[in-house]
């Protein structure tokens, strides 16, 4: 995923590691750490490629929930209104994009892309961008001290 990421998007690559967005809206940070802390780690799957069209294009890899436990960390984060959410991998970020033909070439190389591979998420970190800059937000708590699980049964 790294190398796909250094391939398609080197200018976001350099800044902020590979990550799965799992909450892409504001959200209270003393809530986030908290509910990460009572609940076991996310079971997730990274599955196929996809793309977002315009106004804000870009290429990304479709991270499926097949256990439901993102719809359930959501809504015990956001509310249950907002706990639907398409989390994903981006490969190349709408900022990053030049042209029409990086896209649509970006697009013709990755379209076929299926990883299918389940992962465990242990370890949240907030980031923000900031004068175009992406930065784990703020210093001070940007990893979550508590991981998932902590207090709570593992899976």
């Amino acid at each position: 995923m790294d190398e796909l990421r250094r391939r398609w998007d080197p200018k976001i690559a350099a800044t902020v590691e590979s990550h799965v967005t799992v909450i892409d809206e504001p959200a209270d940070l003393v809530r986030l750490g908290a509910v990460a802390g009572s609940m076991p780690p996310l079971r997730l799957r990274i599955s196929r490629s996809a793309r977002w069209i315009a106004p804000d294009p870009g290429v990304f890899l479709v991270v499926d929930d097949p256990q439901g436990d993102l719809r359930r960390f959501r809504e015990a984060v956001l509310g249950a209104e907002r706990a639907t959410y398409r989390a994903h991998v981006t490969l190349l970020h709408r900022d990053s994009i030049n042209s029409p033909e990086q896209l649509a070439e970006a697009w013709t190389s990755l379209r076929d892309l299926d990883l299918d591979q389940e992962f465990v998420v242990h370890e949240l970190i907030v980031y923000d961008l900031a004068d175009g800059v992406w930065r784990e937000f703020p210093p001070v708590v940007a990893r979550i001290t508590r991981m998932f699980g902590e207090n709570s049964a593992s899976t």
